[in-house]
């Protein structure tokens, strides 16, 4: 049926199909649709009508208005009048005929009433509709003026009023009374000026409510033969359809989220085979995109083509199969990809309908890798089935009374029996004795309770030879899972045993020669650093002296001498404590930077020498402070750069330090140290970390070393729970990367750095007891230089005499000393004079197992000859509790090495004014610089890098910031190469930012800005 215009989009925007199905609705739709239709027809009449009488009245009035203007006229003019008035054909003027005029003007004037009645009726049913609507509705004029409004326009708008209240209202203000229950009233207020500014119809626009609801607005502009005029507004609570709609879109960016998310590749197509969707881990698989396979048959794209057509039948059957029992399968297929190459699939088809279409949905899994591991499984299981049947074990299997019921040939061999000697013998008959029978049943005993066991006994075999087997048992099971016996595999250990008996002879032959070897170390030791340390001792004595040039440079070799010696000696101590498992770590507080910055003091000259090019870098989020043996590590890394610089001819040696983990208590540190020297050779590599390992048999000659440091610094790196790893190429260098856990320390407790205070110690009275007459020398010249007052003693007899009449803050002790040693002196003083003053041994023996005698007779702590004088220091301080500080650098440099005002006060030529003026736009500035030049090495923006070094580096030179002397220049170069490897680019950035930022620190820590 159809409807009238403005019903049918009333049914379009309110009615569903289902409710439009409904006979009731269509009986009363048709109804409405009759009003419409009469109400159309009768509008047409009255409007006619209204033509019509309008008229007449009008000439009406005109005569009228001319009898009055003109009283004289005759009743000639009035009847004409009155005739035009009635439209007489024949023209009557009679008084009757006035009488019909009349007569006809009630007849028109009774049916405009008729007609008035119905338009009423029918507006008053088009107001009943609108009522009755599950919408708030109202209508204005085009002067604003509300005409209608339906009753649910006050529930929607939780206004206490009667529709009938506000007709005729000012529909602006209405508006502005009721905006504020909106979450946003302006917008609401300019949604509808728009509106009214346009005249257009606009519909579903939703507006949400301060107490959680939305309304959905629909504006219909009215027009009258092409004239505005007004308007209506419908509004539809929608707040469970939006919730709706919103919870519907949530689940499909969830469902979205996890398609794309699976580890599966999810392909989706229709009946014909296209396809519909293709998530991103089968654009991984396949190598395909999404927008490239949209569309296109799934079949002929994914798998061979031999297999299109059997796919096809398959799937036919999986269809009917489906209908029939609901279930959906899983198969594996043979797949093909982009590139041609083929690979084994696993797929679960699972088939449904949308909107009365069927559609398949695929879940693939590449099994490429279960397969790999399948077929291997099958051939470790066809070759453990082999390795069973003639391996050397013996099996043999026992039912619950002990007697034999299988074994395999490997026993027969290992008893001497055959398999018809023993099958169906009781356990007992291989001979065990009564003392191992007793052991076996308490086996059996164990097994027969379902638990496996180890164990090793002797039995003689045929030949009446005692055996010795090592058993291991447990209980068999049936295949219902009921015990039946116990199986036991046996391995002759007979030769085993033999070898475990000469190995232990052996054994306490070599504990024997590495107790002697010890003790030669320990003598070789003390006979070796005992000149050691006077032969140092009078080489920094002479330091101290006013020298020629020459004289400074025989100093200088004869010092390198002694320490390459005692560097020997060292290494051979350390390789005899790793080997006897006492080497261990000293683990406190330590700069990491401070280490660094010491190590790159004392090779840089070296390096220089040799006309390389030595970089330390450290990254800026190292902590300040760790926990860890400081010595031991500045041990490693001194031996991977001195090594590096001994072998490299040109080029660079570089070391770089990174955080590559943290977490709350420490930091796991990446530290690697290359070169780009002569390189090893591939088949040397497994052996660098050997004992007495060298590149080559020249290298001893060439370049020196005993080839024990790589070891030693190897087990370092263990002890300290890192690994140590390294490439190298023969003839273009090598690398060493140490990655080593570190506890973060505590920053309060490094020692700062200043010169070191020889007054601390001023007046400490101290015995020094030492019966080498060079060695006594060097220590006293040490301890005066400290400001202490020394008595010496040659032997502990004298040491004791000495002590018994005077009192001393702090003894030096020798150990090998004639008459009475250190030992021996020690116990006296604390067992017979029963003394606590600090004792420190000065010794040659390093061993641990003598240090451990040494404390634990009551010495305090210990100095190894030959000494270092802040060594000295260090353990004298500790011990008599007075703070002191170290000539040992625990920062990368000193206010004083940071940076040089010198050329800024020279182009200002004694303008402090432009000094600060310059140092302030550095440190406001260079913030600003760093952080670009980290933002274009993060986007690998090279050229930005290259331009912002190129712009900071006249700063740099002019603040005379020495460590970064040259390193802006070498990152614009380099980032401008055509090869960029943007590790080492990264290097270089980080050290330069994280120095310029101390720089910029410590700036503001001198006070040279008031910031």
């Amino acid at each position: 049926m159809t409807y009238h215009k403005l019903l049918r989009r009333q049914i379009k925007q309110h009615l569903s199909a289902k409710v439009l199905a409904q006979e009731e609705v269509q009986a009363f739709l048709k109804s409405i649709n009759d009003s419409y239709g009469s109400y159309d027809r009768e509008h047409a009449r009255v409007e006619h009508a209204f033509q019509i009488a309008r008229s007449e009245v009008e000439q009406v009035n005109r005569e009228i208005g001319s009898l009055v203007d003109q009283r004289k006229r005759s009743l000639q003019e009035l009847s004409r009048a009155a005739a035009e008035l009635a439209d007489d054909s024949n023209g009557t003027e009679a008084e009757g005929d006035l009488v019909s005029l009349s007569e006809s003007i009630r007849g028109q004037v009774h049916v405009t009433t008729i007609v008035k009645d119905e338009l009423t009726r029918n507006i008053n049913l088009f107001k009943a509709l609108l009522n009755n609507l599950k919408s708030a509705v109202v209508i204005e004029n085009e002067h604003n003026e509300i005409l209608f409004a339906n009753e649910l326009l006050a529930d929607f708008f939780s206004e206490a009023f009667h529709p009938q209240d506000i007709i005729g209202d000012d529909a602006v203000q209405t508006r502005d009374s009721c905006k504020f229950i909106f979450s946003d009233p302006d917008k609401f207020i300019a949604d509808i000026q728009v509106c009214l500014q346009n005249r257009v119809p606009v519909y579903n626009q939703q507006l949400e409510l301060k107490d959680g609801r939305i309304l959905e607005r629909d504006y219909v502009p009215i027009f009258v033969n092409g004239a505005y005029k007004g308007h209506l507004w419908k509004f539809n609570d929608v707040t469970a359809k939006a919730r709706y709609e919103h919870q519907l879109r949530e689940s499909e960016e969830r469902n979205r989220l996890i398609m794309n998310s699976s580890m599966d590749a999810i392909v989706v197509s229709d009946q014909r085979g296209t396809i519909q969707y293709w998530n991103p881990r089968a654009e991984e698989l396949y190598g395909w995109s999404f927008e490239e396979v949209k569309g296109k048959n799934g079949v002929e794209l994914t798998l061979p083509e031999r297999l299109w057509k059997a796919w096809i039948m398959d799937l036919n059957g999986h269809l009917s199969q489906q209908k029939k029992n609901g279930k959906n399968r899983v198969l594996e297929l043979e797949a093909v990809n982009r590139a041609g190459e083929h690979f084994p699939i696993e797929l679960a088809l699972i088939t449904y309908e949308q909107h009365g279409e069927t559609f398949y949905a695929a879940f693939i899994k590449d099994i490429s890798t279960r397969k790999r591991w399948e077929n291997r499984l099958r051939a470790q299981e066809e070759k453990y089935r082999n390795i069973i049947t003639d391996m050397n074990l013996g099996l043999v299997g026992v039912d619950l009374n002990e007697t034999i019921n299988y074994v395999n040939q490997s026993f027969c061999n290992m008893s001497g029996y055959s398999m018809d000697e023993l099958v169906g013998q009781h356990a007992s008959f291989l001979q065990f004795e009564e003392a191992n029978m007793v052991l076996l049943r308490e086996k059996m005993e164990i097994s027969a309770k379902g638990m496996s066991g180890t164990f090793e006994i002797t039995a003689k075999n045929k030949a009446g030879e005692k055996r010795w087997w090592f058993v291991s048992g447990g209980p068999s099971y049936n295949d219902d899972g009921e015990q039946i016996g116990s199986i036991g595999v046996h391995l002759d250990i007979t030769e085993q045993k033999r070898m475990k008996e000469e190995l232990e002879i052996a054994k306490n032959s070599a504990e024997q020669a590495s107790e002697a070897k010890e003790a030669f170390l320990a003598n070789m030791s003390h006979e070796i650093r005992t000149p050691l340390n006077a032969i140092i001792g009078m080489i920094r004595e002479l330091s101290r002296e006013k020298l020629s040039p020459k004289q400074q440079s025989y100093l200088s070799h004869t010092d390198s001498a002694a320490r390459h010696l005692l560097s020997i000696v060292n290494s051979i101590l350390d390789i005899s404590k790793i080997e006897a498992g006492e080497l261990e770590l000293d683990c406190h507080d330590f700069s990491l930077e401070a280490l660094v910055a010491n190590l790159r003091s004392i090779l840089h000259i070296k390096a220089a020498q040799k006309g390389l090019t030595l970089d330390c870098c450290l990254s800026p989020t190292l902590w300040k402070a760790h926990l860890g043996d400081s010595a031991r590590l500045r041990q490693v890394l001194i031996n991977l750069l001195g090594n590096a610089i001994k072998f490299t001819m040109q080029g660079t040696v570089s070391m770089y330090a990174e955080v590559v983990e943290e977490d709350q208590t420490g930091q796991t540190l990446r530290i690697e140290v290359a070169d780009t020297g002569i390189g090893m050779a591939p088949e040397y590599l497994g052996e660098i970390f050997s004992k007495f390992s060298q590149a080559e048999r020249s290298t001893s000659r060439r370049f020196g070393g005993t080839g024990l440091g790589m070891s030693i610094t190897k087990e370092i790196v263990r002890l300290m729970d890192g690994t140590i790893e390294v490439t190298s190429e023969k003839g273009v260098g090598t690398r060493f990367v140490i990655q080593v856990r570190l506890a973060k320390g505590n920053i309060d407790k490094l020692t700062l750095q200043e010169e070191q205070n020889q007054h601390l110690l001023e007046g400490t009275h101290i015995l020094l007891v030492e019966d080498n007459i060079m060695n006594r020398f060097i220590a006293r010249k040490s301890l005066s230089h400290f400001g202490c007052t020394v008595d010496e003693a040659e032997n502990g007899r004298i040491a004791i005499d000495l002590l018994k009449e005077k009192a001393y803050d702090l003894i030096l002790m020798d150990i090998q000393m004639p008459e009475l040693d250190g030992v021996a002196t020690t116990k006296i003083i604390r067992g017979d004079l029963r003394l606590d003053v600090p004792i420190i041994a000065v010794t040659a023996n390093a061993f641990k197992k003598d240090i451990d005698l040494y404390l634990s007779i009551g010495m305090n702590d210990f100095v190894t000859k030959p000494f270092e004088e802040h060594a000295l220091f260090e353990t004298l301080s500790q011990q008599l509790r007075i703070s002191r500080t170290t000539d040992k650098p625990t920062v990368a440099y000193t206010a004083s090495s940071c940076y040089d005002l010198g050329l800024l006060r020279k182009l200002g030529r004694g303008d402090e004014t432009f000094v600060q003026k310059m140092v302030g736009i550095f440190v406001e500035q260079m913030p600003v610089s760093l952080q670009e030049i980290c933002q274009a090495l993060a986007q690998k923006d090279y050229p930005s890098v290259a331009q912002v070094a190129h712009r900071i580096k006249p700063s740099i030179d002019s603040m005379g910031i020495g460590q970064l002397e040259g390193v802006a220049k070498d990152i614009e170069v380099y980032a401008k190469s055509d090869k960029v490897v943007h590790g080492v680019l990264a290097s270089k950035v980080n050290f330069f930012c994280g120095t310029l930022i101390t720089v910029v620190d410590k700036i503001r820590e001198d006070e040279l800005l008031l910031l």
